[in-house]
């Protein structure tokens, strides 16, 4: 594997637990969601520097016994050694009942110091929408690594997620606007069809925020975290405006008079 940049080995890292926690979890019980889901399965160009699963039908305990049992597994070290990397310190920084989440430092050829992480997982109203597939092989095959299938989310609830994180976060978020417009480009996902299942309230909301995310929002939170040889092509004004407002008319709809 060719020397990577910091976000490249965190991919790296999040795809190593994917493979080692896949057998370990069930399937059936996990859901990948957001950032790394967009990359692994629907060709996103942005690195994500966080793993969000949802869980179900296995107890706060339980989940995190299995995880911390595939940190500690001596294959999982081994596939990280393998890659010149080492999980320097991992925080247990959250553990409830709604939200239980780790967070790792990264030891890796590419930084001095140790590269932040987390993996989350969130239990929310149980979901019967996840699918299982294979990680997206172009993916794999930049890093060496074998084929991983995984639970997560199709195109559809991916974009009724965006919507409602678009929405609700405490501060709108660059990423947010970027990954709808992603589902958006594909032609995959029908918007029209999606947004009739979300409340008027929260359309008008991420309708809103869609254009009051600045371009220096948008260079910090996605542009730096593409490869170098793509942040060019989108160190634009205009391109960043023109994506916001593709978004905003995307989520106009029925929830607007006349």
């Amino acid at each position: 594997m060719n020397r990577l940049t910091q976000v490249q080995y965190v991919e790296v890292f999040h795809l190593l637990f994917l493979s080692h926690a896949g057998p370990a979890l069930d399937k059936r019980c996990y859901a990948l969601k957001g950032g790394c889901n967009l990359r692994f399965f629907f060709k996103s160009v942005r690195y994500s520097e966080v793993m969000d699963f949802d869980v179900q039908g296995l107890a706060t305990e339980e989940l995190r016994r299995r995880v911390n049992r595939v940190l500690a597994a001596k294959a999982f070290r081994q596939a990280l050694a393998v890659r010149e990397m080492e999980v320097e310190h991992v925080t247990e920084s959250k553990q409830t009942q709604t939200t239980q989440r780790w967070k790792f430092g990264l030891l890796t050829p590419a930084a001095p110091q140790p590269v932040p992480t987390k993996i989350e997982f969130s239990r929310r109203a149980p979901f019967s929408d996840a699918v299982l597939e294979s990680v997206d092989p172009l993916i794999l095959r930049a890093t060496g690594l074998p084929p991983i299938l995984a639970s997560h989310y199709a195109i559809g609830p991916a974009w009724r997620q965006k919507v409602g994180a678009l929405a609700h976060r405490a501060v709108p978020q660059a990423r947010d606007i970027f990954d709808l417009h992603l589902l958006l480009a594909s032609g995959a996902v029908d918007p029209a069809r999606e947004n009739a299942s979300l409340t008027p309230e929260m359309l008008r909301e991420a309708q809103k925020r869609c254009l009051g995310v600045s371009f220096e929002e948008f260079k910090g939170q996605v542009v730096s975290y593409l490869a170098a040889e793509q942040q060019p092509a989108y160190d634009a004004a205009g391109l960043w405006e023109e994506m916001a407002l593709k978004v905003s008319e995307a989520l106009r709809g029925s929830h607007e008079d006349g």
